[in-house]
């Protein structure tokens, strides 16, 4: 199909997503959910330092083995493979490169069939120039072709309330939102993958209703949500994550995990929220997230996907120094050609957290055998 017959059917696809009706799952067909499965997952980017940015464009499949291996050392089973610029793959390289880092990962026995990319639908009407300058086309057709399921999008920014909109103003940017997730479904319907909005601080949808709202009436198989449950919960503490995850659970198509902890300021009793390193397989969380609570709504919700993990706390390194770990850190960046970060150190840290995913989703009901 050309670009221009999607464009020249995207009214038409619009009026027909969104008169589609969401069959909301109940208790009783959720519990009986065929092959439901909870698969632990890291994010790429907490693997680019198995060598060079060089390195990995000149060798694309050779740093696919690298990242297989590397993934399977720290307990995750599946890789969400980045396919941007700063990434694994860059997007111009996408129908050479891809295909050959996939086949890497997949000759190690670890499994790739999600990709991040920096799509950001706008809420712009008019003709969609993004979907070309996104080269939404270029990736989307390689990925489909070469067994990627779903993709993470707007991980890099996308549309946000300004802080001077109300109301009907909020209504009509996401109605405009809906115009082009519609446009993007279409595409993914094309080229047989699925998209999730991720969420996060420049985005409309941390606290999910958003997104939820800017989705309405389109199949969550073609456009869904990744629940980014460490950004979900510092927008919504408490027990109000929960109501948001059990309202938006048939458009939850792949959830990232990440702990936080809570401080309060001793002078001026303000609450602030914070990445943190799980603290151990038989802990229980940092007093933030009920974990066992988060994975059995998704049990009992009838969820059946990633658990991705996403290393974006502080831990100490090998020469003794704190660093953030959030960050993409190539095999020549400073924290590793000091030796404060080493491939033992990040191996360590992240096996530290499949451990916890593991032993968490056991406690919340999830069978062994469920859990990958």
């Amino acid at each position: 199909m050309e670009r221009r017959e999607f464009l020249a059917g995207a009214a038409a696809a619009v009026t027909a997503l969104a008169a589609k009706e969401l069959t909301f799952p109940t208790a009783a067909s959720a519990q009986a959910a065929p092959a439901q499965t909870l698969v632990t997952q890291l994010w790429s980017r907490h693997l680019q330092w198995v060598g060079t940015q060089a390195q990995q464009v000149a060798d694309p499949f050779g740093t696919g083995v690298k990242v297989g291996e590397a993934c399977l050392a720290a307990g995750f089973a599946a890789v969400d493979l980045t396919v941007r610029n700063d990434g694994h793959v860059h997007p111009s390289n996408v129908a050479t490169h891809l295909p050959l880092m996939l086949n890497g990962m997949r000759s190690t026995g670890a499994l790739c069939d999600h990709i991040g990319v920096n799509f950001a639908p706008p809420d712009t009407l008019g003709k969609p120039e993004w979907i070309e300058s996104q080269l939404v086309h270029e990736i989307l057709s390689v990925a489909g072709a070469n067994g990627i399921k779903r993709y993470r999008f707007n991980n890099a920014g996308g549309v946000s309330f300004p802080s001077n909109t109300f109301g009907e103003e909020m209504e009509a940017m996401l109605a405009r939102v809906r115009v082009n997730h519609n446009r993007l479904a279409e595409i993914n319907a094309h080229y047989g993958v699925g998209g999730v909005a991720h969420t996060h601080a420049s985005n409309i949808g941390t606290s999910v209703d958003p997104y939820v709202h800017a989705m309405r009436g389109i199949d969550p198989n073609l456009i869904g949500i990744n629940l980014a449950i460490g950004h979900v919960a510092t927008a919504a503490p408490g027990t109000t994550w929960q109501i948001a995850m059990r309202r938006a659970m048939p458009y939850i198509k792949c959830t990232a995990v990440e702990d936080l902890r809570a401080t309060v300021n001793a002078t001026t009793g303000a609450l602030s929220l914070s990445r943190a390193q799980p603290p151990g397989p038989n802990g229980t969380g940092n007093g933030v997230i009920n974990w066992t609570t988060f994975y059995s709504l998704l049990g009992n919700g009838g969820y059946s996907g990633a658990a991705e993990s996403q290393i974006e706390y502080s831990i100490t390194g090998a020469n003794g120094t704190t660093v953030s770990l959030n960050s993409a850190f190539f095999a020549d960046h400073p924290q590793f050609v000091s030796g404060n970060l080493t491939p033992a150190v990040m191996i360590a840290a992240m096996k530290h957290d499949s451990d916890f995913i593991r032993a968490r989703a056991l406690a919340a009901g999830w069978a062994a055998a469920q859990i990958i």
